[in-house]
């Protein structure tokens, strides 16, 4: 007999052995797993390892809305060399750089260290070829396939990459050019750029720039993901059914299918709900959308990240946007996330690469080149024309700040004409030297007109 039968008072009788007595149960309809957790246990840990922060990435726009945006502007620059802090125009280094790899482009290749730093806090790479020789490739490897193996010291004595690209045991050596090299054979050399770690003495991992932000992240996540099944849905999600009459299995998913068929779907919103005998409860948690708040939570989500990341918010957030800030935060964006990385990104590669071309890393380095960025160029020429109009320096001091080359006759320092020292009567006779020998006509000027 089912259950609405047993609603309405009618017991069904049963000559048989005495059965267990089934369990009392409750549903929550609407209600995630995932949400249910977070909303009772919190998160730990999050992006405390590289696969978890890579996670973030992939799911939260507040995660990646501004790791993509100071990614891309830097990748979209190219590179330049500088010896003992000049531009070096034409180099073999420069020549890897534009094709680092067959799988890989400038753009791509820069791109993906990039990411890989700014979400993980790590950049690992490879270069393929004789380690005492100029290297052939450089291909960058996802933090998440490498293992740090150490000994008796926080130091790594070893690095283990899995996964299906350059795969093996990357030993370490001895120190060479002031570092210490890992190699797996003569033919590959792993270098692991890495941002400071609370852990093992920042030694062994870097850490994600995400460890702050990651509750945030996960609220952002969390939240999407209820409201999009919300919405697909179309069921309450604050509601508890609970029937207080004993079920078995099939009468409680006979309960729910019905539930289910009545209020579940963007066609049932608004219907209204009818019961007939039986003593169920139906209960109103108050977990609303409204209560839950979700536009601000993506607000704090968004603004947590970018803040981690020093990504100006009037380039993020229309609400803070007009011409002139914009103006100024993608400069902002440039001086406190794009140069910041770009000196991390190269430093690290530069360290390994440039004592294989016989460069000292003291006197050499890798940079980006400013010159090639609209914003930066724009500043630049205005602090020049400011400078010029205040002339204390010569061309060739001007030009130098530009890179440019001196010129012939560059190092004088012109000034006006006309100027005359502070204090000066231009209109009086003893303070004008030529103004005293029209006087005396020494100067062959006319003569004076003869008096009558």
């Amino acid at each position: 007999m089912s259950i609405w039968d047993r609603m309405r008072g009618r017991r069904a009788v049963e000559v048989a052995t005495p059965t267990k007595r089934p369990e009392k149960k409750s549903r929550v309809l609407g209600l995630t797993p995932e949400l249910g957790s977070f909303l009772i246990l919190g998160t730990e840990g999050h992006a405390s390892t590289p696969t978890s922060a890579l996670q973030l990435y992939e799911q939260s726009s507040a995660v990646s809305v501004p790791v993509n945006m100071i990614a891309e502007a830097f990748a979209s620059v190219e590179p330049i060399l500088l010896v003992d802090g000049k531009k070096v125009q034409s180099h073999p280094i420069l020549d890897l750089l534009k094709k680092p790899s067959p799988y890989f482009s400038t753009e791509l290749f820069l791109e993906t260290m990039a990411k890989h730093y700014l979400v993980t806090g790590e950049a690992p790479f490879v270069a393929i070829g004789n380690v005492t020789r100029e290297p052939l490739e450089l291909q960058p490897l996802s933090p998440k396939n490498l293992t740090a193996i150490h000994g008796s010291s926080d130091a790594p004595d070893s690095w283990q990459v899995s996964g299906n690209t350059l795969f093996g045991n990357y030993r370490k050596a001895p120190v060479v050019d002031g570092r210490i090299p890992f190699y797996d054979g003569p033919l590959r050399e792993l270098t692991v750029i890495r941002a400071f770690s609370t852990r093992d003495n920042s030694l062994l991992r870097g850490q994600s720039p995400l460890v702050s932000a990651s509750r945030e992240a996960m609220s952002h996540i969390l939240g999407t993901t209820h409201n999009v099944s919300l919405l697909e849905r179309g069921g309450r999600v604050s509601l508890v059914f609970h029937y207080e009459e004993d079920m078995d299995e099939d009468d409680f998913e006979e309960v729910k299918d019905r539930i289910d068929s009545q209020y579940a779907g963007a066609n049932n919103a608004g219907r209204i709900g009818v019961s007939a005998g039986g003593k169920m409860d139906v209960k109103e948690l108050g977990i609303t959308p409204k209560d839950m708040d979700y536009k601000g939570l993506q607000a704090i989500a968004k603004e947590s990240c970018a803040l981690v990341y020093r990504v100006p918010l009037p380039i993020i957030t229309a609400d803070r946007q007009t011409l002139n800030n914009y103006r100024e935060g993608k400069l902002a964006l440039y001086d406190d996330a794009v140069i910041p990385l770009s000196k991390r990104i190269y430093g690290g590669i530069g360290s390994t690469v440039l004592p294989r071309y016989g460069l000292d890393p003291a006197r050499a380095r890798l940079a980006l080149d400013p010159d090639d960025v609209t914003a930066l160029v724009s500043r630049r020429n205005d602090e020049l024309k400011k400078r010029r109009e205040i002339g204390v320096e010569s061309p060739d001091e001007l030009r130098a700040l530009m890179g440019r080359e001196a010129i012939e006759g560059g190092n004088v320092l012109y000034l006006p004409a006309g100027l005359t020292p502070a204090g000066s009567d231009l209109f009086t006779a003893d303070q004008d030297p030529a103004l005293l020998e029209d006087e005396d006509g020494s100067d062959g000027g006319a003569a004076p007109a003869e008096q009558p």
